[in-house]
């Protein structure tokens, strides 16, 4: 008889939106859950991250004036599929996620609301808003000691919702900010996972840290528990009924990037935990996997000396982008993308191969502005009326700024000279930046039609930083089953196991159907694994 340190009913592995959505419906469907969470902090990417799921035909898309169906749901994503979508788990996720945000709300303190954003292609048949929610803001102080346990949000620092852009609310406004600091209040990821560990521990969810798992248990060919090593030494808990898998991608794991992705990772924008233990363990009990070379791309920057968990702090890049007097270019000088299409699909594109040349033209990249632009929009983490901060490159000429950052200086002014007369006239002829609602939803909200994104890049001085080309996760791993039941070699499943979230294989293959894309399925798949798992046979 195997010696365990205990035994459990279900198994989490990872504390991010999939593991806990998981924990709460397995302890819901009377099986006693615990979670296990690798580092010291509670939250994993999802508290990192925007903390809005993507959830088609919600019963909150009311609120901005729309409403939706399974089968414009359905269409818009065969719409994104180019044949590398599981439609089988698509016609799952549509016909069960509206019942999980509503069993959310039902069983945690957590309320949402539907956002104007939308769709990533929101032109494609079946595109529309609304699809993506927002968590609200969270009392985090009700999670009592955990408070201090959960996992902070370098790139959203101050208690923001993404409906207060849809509101118009100035986060710059210190009274605004430190009203909500007074009340104890978190924002975007962090109130997300805020809401769903309160709901969790309140239905009697047992958390653990420090604790990495290495491997799954087998016993007759179905897992029956885990190993791993905790702050005192090994240990071995057992599972009565399942383990569940949410313990994130493998974009920190520089071997399995370089066997596995697509294209160059330049670096991730999650915490540095991630590093493929759920895709190992899967396949050392002989799992199949599926989509591993694909991730969530995001062009970012890297700001010298930011940090987070001991390691560079990479940022996303979004309003730069898609501001008007900004362009992106390669290192030819030339624009290669509509700069304000979605953080994926651009990113996706810096990864372009030149099969003459053998390499990637538009890496290294660049995002040039100039001084309109940093008069009244944000870069990064500079704000206008702020200093110019060191890490941007300056110059009071296009041929000057080109020189400084080895970018081809008559490429770079005859790029700037064609883009000028499109943005003076209103019509990017070559990449049509500002004709998708999607862009001007993300451009300047005080102006009209195309001109949210158009502006000549005409005043100096000039300004220019690099971007990498990076990723908000993963999207592969072992392939799951409707029941979120991970699947073996041969397509059959491997008794009591199931995953959910960026350690599966992700349905959409290489789309991204919108903001949230990534929260929705693990949710929803996480949900899905732990009501199955409290159903499963009490091995015990």
């Amino acid at each position: 008889m195997r010696s365990w340190n205990e035994i459990v009913d279900v198994i989490v592995v990872g504390s991010g939106a999939a593991g806990v959505s998981a924990a709460i419906a397995a302890q819901h469907g009377g099986a006693e859950a615990l979670v296990l969470e690798r580092s010291d902090k509670y939250g994993g990417t999802s508290a990192v991250s925007g903390g809005v799921p993507w959830i088609p035909n919600n019963h909150h898309m009311h609120e901005v004036g729309v409403s939706d169906s399974r089968d414009a749901a359905l269409t818009y994503l065969k719409a994104l599929s180019t044949g590398g979508m599981d439609m089988d788990l698509a016609e799952v996720y549509v016909d069960e996620a509206p019942g999980v945000l509503r069993y959310i709300e039902e069983n945690t303190e957590l309320v949402f609301r539907s956002l104007k954003t939308p769709d990533y292609h929101p032109e494609h048949p079946g595109g529309t808003i609304g699809r993506s929610v927002s968590p609200a803001l969270f009392p985090a102080n009700e999670l009592g000691e955990m408070r201090s346990q959960l996992r902070p949000a370098p790139c959203f620092p101050i208690p923001v919702t993404m409906a207060d852009m849809d509101d118009g609310i100035d986060l710059l406004d210190p009274a605004i900010v430190g009203e909500r600091l007074s009340k104890g209040l978190v924002g975007t990821g962090m109130a997300l996972m805020a809401g769903l560990i309160k709901g969790a521990v309140d239905k009697g969810v047992q958390f653990r840290r420090n604790i990495r798992i290495l491997r799954l248990v087998l016993e007759d060919g179905t897992v029956v528990g885990v190993e791993g090593e905790g702050p005192d030494g090994p240990v071995a808990i057992g599972a009565r009924r399942a383990v569940i898998l949410a313990s994130g991608g493998f974009e920190w794991n520089p071997e399995l990037v370089q066997e596995n992705l697509r294209g160059p990772l330049e670096g991730p924008l999650s915490p540095p935990f991630n590093e493929g233990d759920g895709l190992i363990m899967a396949g050392e009990v002989g799992a199949r996997i599926a989509n591993s070379h694909e991730a969530w791309w995001m062009p970012m920057f890297k700001i010298p000396g930011d940090e987070y968990e001991g390691v560079q702090l990479n940022r996303l890049t979004v309003g730069e982008r898609a501001s008007p007097h900004s362009i992106m270019v390669n290192r030819k000088g030339k624009r290669f993308v509509n700069e304000a299409h979605n953080y994926s699909d651009v990113g996706r594109t810096m990864q372009n191969f030149d099969p003459v040349a053998f390499d990637h033209p538009n890496l290294p990249a660049y995002i040039i502005v100039d001084s309109d632009f940093m008069e009244r929009y944000p870069f990064a983490t500079r704000f206008p009326g702020d200093p110019i901060p060191a890490w941007l490159t300056s110059a009071s000429t296009l041929q000057e700024l080109a020189a400084k950052i080895e970018v081809d200086a008559n490429g770079l002014e005859e790029t700037v000279a064609r883009f000028n007369i499109d943005a003076e006239a209103g019509r990017d002829t070559e990449f049509s930046r500002g004709e998708s609602v999607y862009d001007r939803y993300y451009g300047d909200p005080t102006r009209d039609g195309t001109s949210k994104n158009l502006g000549p890049i005409a005043r100096a001085p000039f300004y220019a930083a690099r971007v990498y080309c990076g990723a908000l996760g993963t999207k592969g791993g072992p392939k799951i089953s409707a029941k979120a039941e991970v699947l073996n070699v041969r397509g059959g499943r491997i008794p009591g196991l199931y995953a959910a979230g960026n350690v599966s294989a992700g349905f959409t293959g290489m789309a991204y159907p919108g903001a949230g894309g990534t929260l929705g399925p693990g949710m929803v798949f996480g949900h899905i694994a732990g009501r199955e798992a409290a159903s499963s046979i009490n091995r015990f």
